[in-house]
């Protein structure tokens, strides 16, 4: 049960949260255009953010590759755009998580500069092969501040939840170490 919990949860959270990404942007589009400018949903990415930060760097490689494929043809229309920052955010994040503890307001504010890293990388390649007019400027004074504010406002209402998912996890694996820990100190 352990291994299918290991695989089975952590699809379950990146699909569901690339349906509710999609679901918000549909019914709320009038609600998410405010007078400070776009907000646009990325539960999706502060999901594998926070999956990054607990699971096996090859699973995450791998969760990363799928779902990127599976967010380009579901929302973008051009393949390779999301399967490419999202490997680029797990490599950033595989090497952050060595240094930094996963607490809630840390994912938040590393939240903020991945998703940053995140919509620069989308407008700039949108930008190169002419999928959107719109300057850098108008990017980042229409988009950019509501879409980062909303979303951390979302990493704080959902991070916590999410996280306790994922420890659910690894619970049964820390629990397995700290027994075989104690059989290796009880045979000395």
């Amino acid at each position: 049960m352990n291994q299918w919990k290991k695989v089975i949860i952590p699809i379950v959270i990146l699909y569901v949260s690339l349906l509710v990404d999609g679901t918000i942007t549909s019914f709320m589009m009038n609600q998410l255009q405010t007078s400070f400018g776009l907000m646009i949903p990325r539960l999706f990415i502060l999901s594998s953010i926070i999956l990054a930060f607990h699971l096996e760097p090859r699973h995450m490689y791998s969760l990363s590759l799928l779902f990127g494929f599976i967010y380009d043809s579901y929302y973008s229309g051009v393949l390779g755009i999301y399967m490419a920052v999202l490997m680029i955010l797990t490599y950033v994040i595989l090497h952050i998580r060595r240094v930094i503890e996963p607490h809630l307001l840390i994912l938040v504010l590393l939240s903020i500069i991945l998703l940053t890293i995140n919509e620069f990388f989308v407008f700039a390649i949108y930008r190169v092969i002419d999928l959107t007019a719109i300057s850098a400027q108008t990017f980042m004074a229409e988009r950019l501040g509501a879409t980062l504010t909303f979303n951390a406002i979302l990493m704080l209402v959902l991070g916590y939840p999410l996280i306790k998912a994922v420890q659910f996890i690894n619970k049964d694996e820390k629990e397995n170490s700290k027994k075989t820990q104690r059989m290796l100190n009880i045979r000395k």
